[in-house]
């Protein structure tokens, strides 16, 4: 009976630790114009699918600036219109500085 308590609480050890792996959200980018073909884009070891304007993953990190460029460099400079989770998207700011501009608060336009 010994070896089968082991089992099982190995089981139940292992579970908890796999669990939060499977937990991680669902991150989109609304590309400013939509990609030709189905493209496949990996940036900080996460893997990005696009079709058409969008771009879907399962990223183990958060909706930041440095996420973001990272993206535009593995993408060979695609804009972005917006990128981050349900509960976390990057602002206007971080929007402008991601796709290499800068950004005007007062009035709320960017520029190069």
């Amino acid at each position: 009976m010994s070896a089968l308590r082991s089992i099982v609480a190995a089981a139940v050890i292992s579970a908890a630790f796999v669990a939060p792996a499977f937990a991680r959200d669902i991150y989109t980018i609304r590309l400013a114009a939509p990609v030709a073909e189905q493209t496949r884009i990996i940036a900080l070891n996460t893997i990005w699918d696009c079709n058409g304007d969008t771009c879907v993953a399962r990223a183990d990190h958060g909706a930041n600036v440095r996420s973001c460029r990272q993206f535009v460099r593995q993408s060979n400079g695609l804009r972005i219109a917006s990128y981050g989770s349900a509960n976390d998207q990057l602002s206007a700011d971080e929007l402008a500085r991601c796709n290499g501009e800068t950004y005007q608060a007062s009035n709320g336009q960017s520029g190069q």
